[in-house]
């Protein structure tokens, strides 16, 4: 099962070779950030920046919200006003009383506004509370709304025109196909590089979700072997528990678990090893390190085993409460104790106070 997932399995080969290409926008990790989409945008739409296509992408975006608008509001304007403005004294303003990108342009006397969201959904009327602001500050303008989503979701606010990131995408890619030959090098490239950043891991239907879909059909079970037994953070942290333990000669590591760490300093490890049903090592008190949700805590555990010895050593602990000296000073991280919930006749484990 695991032998066939791993061996001449070329979707698996393919996706490591997608993950492999350098791109710079997953290099700086802001392939899911949506500020950085938003910088990108504005950066493109902006005719004044250094992309040398001037107005080019900012006419063809505005064109496709104002078809979409038609009819959706009295001030919306018509791809033919779109067609006939110069767009020349165009600003794009980012993060304009918190509206991701606002396009001003007082000369043709029109707004568009466009809300970003990537891994975010919107939230306390926002889309409402933008449009009543601008339609108070930009009263005389021609307005347009759009809503851009991965999936293209629809807007709780009519007055918004939704837009797919595919759609950024293939209006990008279009650009590159008209007008490349007259961008520099650096700009093809790194427009180039953006479409397909946003194909492979933003757009619904990108070729990882496609490959990785193949994958698992094909693979469902030793994927979900895998999956049970991947290492995460509290695996981690216990190998390193275990590594610190066996730096040190005069410690002793017992039985561990994910979530438990056991170990005995070698000069208390004189007792009979009488316990039962506890470690294999039928070791009858040990340190216990209890890794769970992010917090450590160490205490001396008492197990079980014969009711008689189990009585003597708790009352010999009860005499000598601090343990930590027995403890190399490198090794204490955190303090703490818990006491059980069971008596010492029980069966069950039994924590002792021990500060650490």
């Amino acid at each position: 099962m695991l032998e066939h997932f791993v061996y001449d399995n070329p979707d698996l080969e393919r996706l490591e070779a997608v993950l492999d290409d350098f791109n710079p926008f997953q290099a700086m990790r802001w392939t899911r950030q949506e500020a950085r989409h938003s910088a990108f945008l504005r950066w493109l739409l902006d005719p004044q920046e250094t992309h040398g296509l001037g107005s080019y992408f900012l006419r063809a975006f505005t064109k496709r919200i104002a078809h979409r608008s038609a009819g959706l509001h009295p001030k919306a304007p018509s791809i033919f006003d779109v067609d006939s403005w110069s767009l020349n004294h165009t600003e794009v303003l980012q993060e304009w009383n918190n509206i991701d990108l606002l396009i001003k342009n007082d000369f043709d006397s029109f707004i568009l506004v466009v809300e970003n969201k990537v891994d975010s959904t919107e939230h306390s009327g926002q889309l409402q509370r933008y449009r009543s602001l601008v339609e108070r500050q930009f009263a005389s303008h021609k307005k347009l709304y759009a809503y851009l989503t991965i999936g293209g979701t629809k807007a709780s606010d009519d007055y918004y025109v939704s837009v797919d990131y595919s759609e950024i995408v293939a209006l990008v890619a279009e650009t590159l196909n008209r007008r490349g030959e007259q961008l520099s090098t650096e700009v093809r490239t790194f427009l180039s590089q953006y479409v397909e950043m946003v194909r492979r891991n933003i757009v619904e239907d990108s070729e990882i979700q496609r490959i990785c879909q193949r994958i698992y059909e094909k693979h469902r079970r030793a994927l979900d072997v895998l999956f049970e037994y991947r290492p995460d953070k509290a695996s981690e942290v216990t190998t390193m528990l275990r590594e610190l333990i066996s730096e040190h000669e005069n410690l002793e590591e017992d039985h561990c678990t994910k979530s438990a760490v056991r170990f005995i300093p070698t000069e208390l490890d004189f007792l009979p090893r009488a316990g039962d049903g506890w470690t294999p090592s039928k070791r009858m008190l040990l340190f216990e390190i209890e890794n769970y949700r992010s917090k450590l805590w160490c205490r001396l555990t008492l197990g079980p085993g014969p009711q008689e010895m189990r009585g003597q050593i708790h009352d010999v602990v009860r005499q000598h409460p601090v343990c930590s000296t027995t403890l190399p000073p490198s090794f204490i991280h955190s303090t703490g104790h818990s006491t059980g919930n069971r008596g010492l006749g029980s069966s069950a484990t039994r924590n002792l106070p021990c500060p650490i």
